[in-house]
């Protein structure tokens, strides 16, 4: 297991120091690592989770690195499951066929192909990248081109040696997912023509910060972003910001506009505000660590005995699979916590069981068998882990399930519909 992590003594966007004061996590499992046995799963490794932010550049990243080819050869997580998410990017397309009209696009991370094939139908050539090779084949029919594998120098020199030039780069809640940002921002900047666009989307640290969001905390999210340390990062690899957009997706993200030039001021009114409420929320400094963990000290207890006032003869279940269903299951001790299953959408994750709890993930046909079991009048609680999608999950569920049940859900705030 030792040797599928490595310890960092500096950051690796600069190689500086980083503060003494670390948020400190419970040892995790992967949380993409899906089981095919109860046993398997209760079994599983885990690794430290703890977060540190450099003295220097203020990137706020993981301390323990986990093997990029572990974590994600057989990444499953599969965005076109999402109404919401399919929406999302169908508005990014629009955005992007504005900007370079019938432009050839690469998407770094394209998983399922939701975005490719949004683009592809408005006219523009695409290229994805991506290094889950069962993530790859579900794409093929919705792009131009797809290449299995991660965006390093070899792969940029084969897709420049089979087009011509590239005028957007594009990458969806990815970056925080690689361990060489450098490197991978340097492939960007070698894949497009001058003047090209580079735009991406990451969570935005101040948001997981101000809204207590512990549970996007793992293992495959290797950085958390702020401008703040975004904007020397971008500028010192030869890209202007253009600007920053603040979007709702993953409970409060930011969209990076930049291109490649370094002609242009990094400056817009987007930008300024953010990076006045980040500083406000100090991080620019490590003072937002200790902040942070003493409010997760006091959510820990309140989500104990919110769950403890419910009914004893209640049954319980959990709608979602996401990764930061594994977090917040393992951080707040809930693997006691006996749920006839958790439905998930995606069949690839049906019928496998969640790393260390064990719970296994379910179809939402075989959950209404199994509360068809339960005798009736039994009062039903379902947890909503993927939160930032709790409306329309919530709709399903009163569709699906003709008893009395209640969604709840945590974070960021604690709701029952």
């Amino acid at each position: 297991m030792m040797n599928s992590v490595r310890e960092l003594s500096r950051c690796r966007i600069c190689q500086g120091e980083f503060f003494t004061d670390s948020l400190k996590l419970k040892d995790s499992p992967l949380a993409n690592e899906l089981y095919p046995t109860l046993g398997s799963a209760q079994a599983a490794d885990t690794f430290p989770l703890e977060i540190v932010m450099c003295k220097s550049c203020k990137h706020i990243q993981l301390k323990h690195i986990v093997d990029p080819e572990r974590l994600f050869s057989k990444y499953i997580y599969a965005s076109g499951t999402s109404e919401t998410f399919r929406m999302h990017f169908d508005l990014l397309a629009e955005k992007i066929a504005n900007l370079v009209p019938a432009g050839v696009i690469v998407e770094v991370g394209s998983n399922d192909g939701t975005l490719l094939e949004a683009l592809k139908n408005r006219g523009l050539i695409t290229i994805g990248v991506e290094p889950s090779a069962s993530l790859v084949e579900l794409s093929k029919s919705k792009c131009n081109t797809i290449y299995h594998g991660f965006l390093n120098q070899e792969l940029t020199k084969r897709i420049l040696s089979d087009s011509e030039s590239v005028d957007l780069v594009v990458g969806n809640n990815v970056f925080a997912h690689i361990d060489d940002i450098v490197d991978a921002i340097k492939n960007v900047y070698d894949l497009l023509k001058v003047d090209g666009y580079f735009i991406f989307e990451v969570a935005h640290v101040l948001s997981l910060v101000k809204n207590n969001l512990f549970d996007t905390i793992y293992h495959e999210h290797m950085s958390y972003h702020s401008v703040i340390a975004l904007i020397p990062l971008l500028q010192g690899l030869g890209f202007s910001i253009v600007d920053v957009e603040e979007i709702e997706t993953h409970g409060g993200s930011i969209r990076v506009i930049c291109r490649k030039t370094s002609n242009l001021a990094p400056s817009s009114p987007n930008m300024d505000s953010i990076i006045a409420r980040e500083r406000e929320m100090n991080l620019d400094s490590a003072d937002w660590i200790r902040l942070f963990d003493t409010r997760l000290k006091n959510l820990f207890t309140a989500t104990q005995l919110e769950i403890a006032s419910k009914e004893s003869n209640a049954s319980w279940l959990g709608y979602g699979a996401p990764a930061k269903a594994v977090t917040f299951i393992n951080q707040f001790d809930l693997g006691s916590l006996r749920l006839l299953g958790i439905i998930d959408d995606n069949p690839e994750k049906q019928g496998k069981y969640l790393p260390s709890s064990g719970f296994e993930i379910i179809s939402k046909g075989e959950m209404l068998k199994r509360i068809d079991e339960h005798p009736v009048g039994i009062k039903y609680y379902c947890i909503i882990f993927p939160w930032n999608l709790s409306d329309e999950i919530a709709e399903k569920l009163v569709l699906s399930v003709g008893r009395t049940l209640k969604a709840i859900w945590f974070l960021p705030y604690y709701k029952e519909r």
